[in-house]
């Protein structure tokens, strides 16, 4: 079970409609399910791309107060929940929130090449999480993005794909499901485009 904290904290993001219907305790789990695929070594810093209500950002940061986590949202008003969120479940020293655009904010030196992974939940189509999540990750640092209940070969090419640099994909059946990729070559300074060209003019 859940901390009434964090359940309180989530049934409020639902109320502001940061995340969808449904019992808290399942997102809780699914939430979890991220942190199992992922299996993050000790101290590692992750991001939460698009984090949104706090899924799966502020249950991992609960499950493991020892990873360094950043939370990224362009929302300013989901940011400053967020911010609310971890300041209510005492989060402040090892979670930080950012508000911005996630393919200028991986230009950014501070966040470039720095996470050794990054968690998607609901942040885009998988060319769009793919691009973004790229510019973040250091070489080996992986992505874990969540994936809908029927599978569909279709979703992840493996040459787009590895013309970003990553290696390889495994797409964990579950349920839930979760496609995982690792990063083998850093990406060139135009990795990501702008968020204009990657809608308009998306990989694949």
């Amino acid at each position: 079970m859940s901390s009434p904290q964090l359940v309180a904290v989530l049934e409020r993001a639902q109320t502001l409609g940061h995340i969808g219907p449904g019992p808290i305790q399942e997102y809780v789990e699914h939430a979890r399910a991220h942190l199992t695929v992922a299996d993050p070594g000790f101290s590692t810093r992750w991001c939460d791309l698009g984090s949104g209500g706090g899924l799966p950002g502020l249950v991992i940061a609960v499950e493991r107060p020892d990873l360094k986590l950043t939370l990224m949202d362009r929302s300013a008003s989901r940011t400053a929940f967020l911010e609310d969120a971890l300041t209510v479940l005492e989060l402040t020293s090892n979670v930080d929130v950012v508000n911005g655009d996630a393919t200028e904010l991986a230009h950014e030196y501070r966040f470039r090449g720095v996470f050794n992974g990054v968690f998607s939940r609901s942040f885009g189509p998988p060319a769009a999480t793919a691009e973004c999540a790229v510019g973040f990750l250091m070489k080996k640092g992986q992505l874990v993005v969540s994936e809908p209940p029927a599978p569909n070969p279709d979703r992840w090419p493996l040459r787009e794909i590895q013309s970003l640099g990553y290696a390889d994909i495994e797409v964990i059946e579950g349920p839930p499901r979760f496609a995982q990729l690792v990063l083998a070559t850093p990406p060139g300074p135009e990795i990501p485009r702008t968020w204009k060209h990657i809608t308009k003019y998306p990989l694949f």
